[in-house]
C-alpha cells in the first residue's frame, strides 16, 4: 500500500499547467514557500509519530483487536489519494487543502503504527535514525549540487510502476505460501535507492530556482505531501530491510 502513494510526486508538477509561477516569483516570495512546506511537513511527521508510538507499547491481543483501524485507514489513504487526483484544484484551496492533509497524514499514522509495531522498538529507532540522515544528507545535496534532476520525472514514475509490479507479484506469491526471502530483501533495497531519488527530485521542484520543473505558489500543500510520502515509503523500506521482528 504505501508504495503506491509517492505517484503523487508524478500527479502534482502536471496538474493545472502553472508550474512557472514559483520560477517567476520573487525571492521572498520563493523563499517563504519553502518555509511553508517545511513547516507543514515538520507537522505531518510530528503527527504521524505521535499516532504511530503508541502502537509499539500494545501487546499482540490489543494489536489483534484493533486491526478493524488499519482497514479504515487503507480505505481512507486510498480515497484521499483518488481525490487528490480527480479533485488537485480545490485541494489548492483553503481550507480543503487543510482539511485533506490531515486525514491523509492521521490514515498514514496509523499505518505507520501497525508496521512498526511488528518490529522491535530498538529496529524502529534505528529506521528512524537512518531516515533522518538520508533525508538531511539528500536535502543538502539537492539544494548545493548544481545538477538538475527536475527532468528525471518520466524515468522516476516508470520506476515507481515497476516496483508497484514487483511488490504485488511478490505478495502474490505470499498468498500462496510461497516467500522468497531474498526477493523481498531486494524489494526493500530498490524501494531505499528509489525514495531516496524522489527526495532530490520533490526538493529540487520545492526550491524552484533555475530548475525545469517546479511546484506552483498554490501547491504548498502538495509539496509538502511529496516530501511526506518519500520519506515515510523510505523509513518502511528501511525499517522492513534492517528491522529485527518481535
Amino acid at each position: 500500500m504505501a508504495d503506491a502513494a509517492p505517484a503523487a510526486s508524478e500527479v502534482t508538477p502536471m496538474l493545472g499547467g502553472r508550474e512557472q509561477l514559483l520560477k517567476s516569483a520573487a525571492a521572498e516570495v520563493r523563499q517563504g514557500f519553502v518555509r511553508k512546506v517545511y513547516g507543514i511537513l515538520c507537522v505531518q511527521l510530528l503527527v504521524t509519530t505521535a499516532i504511530a508510538v503508541p502502537f509499539q507499547f500494545m501487546s499482540k491481543p490489543q494489536i489483534q483487536a484493533s486491526s478493524w483501524l488499519l482497514g479504515v485507514s487503507t480505505a481512507v489513504l486510498i480515497g484521499t489519494m483518488c481525490a487528490m487526483i480527480c479533485c488537485a484544484e480545490s485541494l489548492r484551496k483553503y481550507p480543503q487543502n487543510y482539511i485533506f492533509l490531515g486525514v491523509l497524514t492521521t490514515a498514514m499514522g496509523v499505518l505507520v503504527g501497525f508496521t512498526s509495531a511488528m518490529y522491535t522498538w530498538q529496529s524502529v529507532v534505528l529506521a528512524a535514525g537512518i531516515t533522518v540522515g538520508i533525508f538531511l544528507g539528500m536535502t543538502i545535496f539537492a539544494w548545493t549540487t548544481n545538477t538538475d534532476f527536475t527532468g528525471y520525472g518520466p524515468y522516476l514514475f516508470g520506476a515507481l510502476m515497476c516496483m508497484m509490479m514487483f511488490g504485488f507479484t511478490i505478495s502474490i506469491l505470499a498468498m500462496f505460501g510461497v516467500t522468497i526471502e531474498w526477493m523481498m530483501m531486494l524489494y526493500d533495497f530498490l524501494g531505499v535507492l528509489l525514495f531516496t531519488f524522489f527526495i532530490v527530485f520533490d526538493t529540487q521542484m520545492i526550491i524552484g530556482g533555475n530548475h525545469k520543473v517546479q511546484f506552483s505558489i498554490d501547491d504548498y500543500c502538495f509539496a509538502a505531501l511529496n516530501l511526506y510520502l518519500d520519506i515515510i515509503n523510505l523509513f518502511l523500506h528501511i525499517l522492513a530491510l534492517l528491522g529485527d521482528r518481535k
